[in-house]
């Protein structure tokens, strides 16, 4: 079953009462009307809405199914979404048209970083990089991929290489400059940075990233103007903001009371935006709250400076709660997979109560209380179980099995497919959902998808002996196509 389920494909109206055309108009028409469908899809983006381009994309496609780069453009919608499983599947149709298609190898590669699956995105990379040798784009999403990783000499290196080939390209010596910070060589972070704003000195990412050097190294003076042109510049983005205010509240010692307070009264307008998009939000930072704090108490308003530090101990400790709750809860469920192996199922569930009571957003204890339910028999706690799991960590491959498995004991075949289908996406190394793909297929005799899935399952896992025997059961028993 095709992975991009539940997608709506839109007709595309015929002009009623037309007259006969002669086959040069239809093509004249037919790309008049896949351009204007691109022109649209381009302006749904611009605006954001992805459904309206995802719905433009799908009937050009339909009038160009052989367009790899159309496949390609909506796999990047469908990314920003959030629509991941769909947006890899249609990375893979271009790759299907287009083998060494790079747009779509690196639009894979995002994919899977969001999905997380780093080993398929490390493993694409590494292809394109073969394939696309002369290319700095896919050596510099190495490099971003390897500061993620944290291996920074290996992102140097990718870096280095892809400005070699690309010069000018500032977001890639950006992000060198980064990978040299995080290794601790600020000498050549600050010239590959210098280099950026030597051409763009409004380069938002390069000034915060020389701040945040010299504010490490006590350089406040050097630090403070480009911190001031990054709020100026993105005053929305709280990360600038808060150095910003790190700067401002550490006053000189020679500094005036009347300049001290000028300064930190600075910091405190800095922060108020930070503190105020924070408030309705789960996602406090207790830094934010120290840092008003002092600049409060450092512009003489001890009452505010008061109440910012009994916040910032109250963020403080919910924070240190919740990451102990996690950790212990990650813990039970360890201790409930245990308990399970040796039969205490009574025991395993006490376990799994107590990591949802300690972490009520545990994806693994639900994903664990659905196997149970479903081992005890009990489909219906088991399908409620998978379902809150999902709802956490929506392109978990695991849950996504589980969830497969719990349709297919009900009886919904297409939805389990569905999610089996899903779960490859996510993982293509999950032999057993393919293996369970065939089972499905077997039982609707459709022979040929049942042996092509028992194939593939039998190709990440050669030696395991039940993949075996079904491949060779139904390849020994299958009618053979006419």
């Amino acid at each position: 079953m095709n992975a991009r389920f539940f997608r709506h494909l839109a007709a595309i109206t015929l002009i009623a009462g037309a007259s006969v055309r002669t086959p040069s108009f239809a093509v004249q028409r037919t790309t008049n009307e896949l351009e204007w469908l691109k022109q649209q899809a381009h302006t749904a983006i611009a605006d954001g809405n992805w459904d309206v381009a995802e719905q433009d994309y799908e009937k050009a496609i339909t009038l160009a199914p052989q367009d790899a780069a159309l496949r390609s453009e909506l796999g990047a919608v469908l990314t920003k979404a959030g629509r991941l499983p769909d947006a890899i599947a249609s990375f893979q149709d271009a790759l299907r048209l287009a083998p060494h298609n790079m747009q779509a190898q690196l639009g894979l590669v995002q994919a899977y970083r969001a999905v997380p699956n780093y080993e398929e995105a490390k493993r694409i990379l590494a292809l394109a990089i073969r394939e696309h040798p002369k290319s700095p784009e896919p050596l510099a999403a190495m490099g971003d991929f390897e500061i993620q990783q944290q291996t920074y000499d290996r992102a140097v290196g990718h870096l280095k290489a892809s400005l070699a080939l690309a010069p000018a390209n500032t977001e890639a010596r950006n992000r060198l400059a980064a990978a040299y910070k995080a290794k601790g060589d600020l000498e050549n972070a600050l010239a590959e940075l210098q280099k950026v704003l030597a051409g763009d000195p409004n380069n938002g990412l390069a000034l915060f990233l020389r701040a945040q050097i010299r504010a490490d190294r006590n350089e406040d003076a050097l630090a403070l103007p480009d911190a001031r042109k990054v709020v100026e510049l993105q005053p929305q983005v709280s990360r600038g903001r808060i150095l910003l205010a790190k700067i401002l509240v550490r006053v000189p010692q020679d500094a005036s009371k009347e300049d001290a307070i000028k300064r930190c009264s600075e910091a405190v307008r800095t922060l108020e935006p930070v503190v105020a998009k924070e408030s309705g939000s789960k996602a406090k930072d207790s830094e934010t709250y120290f840092l008003l704090s002092r600049a409060y108490h450092c512009a003489g308003n001890e009452e505010e400076a008061s109440k910012a530090t009994a916040a910032f101990e109250e963020v403080s400790q919910q924070e240190r709660n919740a990451k102990e709750n996690e950790t212990q809860a990650i813990h039970l469920v360890e201790q409930a997979d245990e308990a399970a192996l040796k039969n205490d199922l009574p025991g395993a569930l006490d376990l799994l109560q107590q990591a949802l009571d300690k972490d009520p957003r545990c994806g693994a204890a639900y994903s664990m209380l659905a196997k149970l339910y479903y081992s005890s028999g009990d489909i219906e706690k088991a399908s409620e179980a998978v379902s809150k799991a999902l709802e956490l960590e929506p392109h978990q491959p695991d849950f996504l099995y589980v969830q497969g498995k719990i349709f297919e004991k009900q009886g919904k075949l297409d939805e389990a497919l569905s999610s089996f289908a899903q779960t490859t996406l996510i993982n293509p190394r999950e032999s057993d959902a393919y293996f369970e793909m065939g089972t499905i297929y077997q039982q609707r005799k459709d022979f040929s998808k049942a042996i092509t899935a028992y194939k593939k399952a039998l190709e990440i896992s050669p030696q395991d002996p039940d993949y075996r025997r079904a491949l060779a059961s139904l390849s020994n028993s299958a009618p053979v196509s006419p």
